[in-house]
């Protein structure tokens, strides 16, 4: 379980710039790790398979997670102001 949050942290952060074995890697897992922890994010509907630059998949953003980050956005603008 924890390998899966670094891995889904490391696939945040890689915004597409990194394959998916090469994260795995990255974080000390081996292909069949990550192909496991793969399957797993995607059976959770927490990515989806889609090209996104080196990387194959990406995140599914719902619509209850837009909606929070545009609150948090627009509280940011406030602040700023």
């Amino acid at each position: 379980m924890r390998d899966k949050d670094r891995f889904l942290n490391a696939l945040i952060k890689s915004n597409g710039n990194h394959n998916v074995l090469d994260l795995g890697a990255q974080i000390g897992l081996d292909e069949n790790a990550t192909m496991e922890i793969i399957a797993q994010l995607l059976a959770e509907f927490k990515i989806e398979y889609a090209v996104n630059g080196a990387c194959d998949y990406s995140l599914i953003r719902r619509k209850s997670q837009i909606k929070k980050a545009n609150r948090s956005k627009k509280g940011q603008k406030a602040t700023l102001i």
